[in-house]
């Protein structure tokens, strides 16, 4: 299980939702869509602008997500930072 599955497991729990496990799966899908569009979005933004040609390059090529990580990595300052932060106000609304 990776760090953002882990993050939803955690998030559903949090927020008390329990389920049968097929439904308990679409949460689980639809909540790493969601986190995964915002951690996207935020990166971008943050990336130099003639990064962003190169990455629209990479995912038409559907990469691994860790091809994808150390894309961002390399390319959005402080990432860490950004992730971490990213991930907080995600929580923060989702829980709310």
């Amino acid at each position: 299980m990776n760090t953002l599955e882990q993050f939803v497991d955690h998030l559903l729990t949090e927020k008390g939702i329990t389920a049968d496990p097929a439904v308990m799966d679409e949460y689980r899908e639809d909540l790493l869509t969601r986190v995964g569009e915002r951690l996207n979005a935020e990166m971008v933004a943050l990336m130099p602008p003639e990064k962003v040609t190169e990455l629209n390059d990479l995912l038409d090529a559907d990469p691994e997500p860790e091809v994808l990580r150390e894309f961002f990595v390399a390319h959005v300052p402080q990432y860490q930072d950004v992730f971490a932060r990213t991930l907080a106000e995600f929580r923060t609304s989702y829980l709310s």
